[in-house]
């Protein structure tokens, strides 16, 4: 059990500075956080991911306003250390967190 949940660990962190862009090239930033849902007895579920300048600052403490997020079903692909979401998700990315 402990070794199933640190592979998904390991899987969740190798996102971590990941470029973020649009499907036009357009880029947004670098991964800085995850958002997830747990439910009981359920594994967490990312929902969203925390990018840009606000994300990095949230992430290091200075500073506590809304951090730039993009939710997880806005994810198109995620290749060569990349991570693709919708053109238009840099828009809809303060809707959820």
């Amino acid at each position: 059990m402990a070794e199933a949940d640190s592979r998904r660990l390991t899987t969740a962190c190798t996102l971590d500075l990941m470029r973020v862009q649009t499907t036009d090239g357009r880029r947004l930033g670098h991964v800085f956080d995850l958002r997830c849902e747990a439910g009981s007895g359920k594994a967490p579920t990312v929902t969203a991911v925390v990018y840009g300048e606000r994300g990095l600052l949230e992430r290091l403490g200075l500073r506590r306003a809304r951090p730039t997020v993009v939710p997880w079903a806005r994810v198109r692909l995620i290749e060569d250390r990349v991570i693709v979401v919708d053109d238009d998700a840099a828009s809809a990315r303060d809707r959820k967190r």
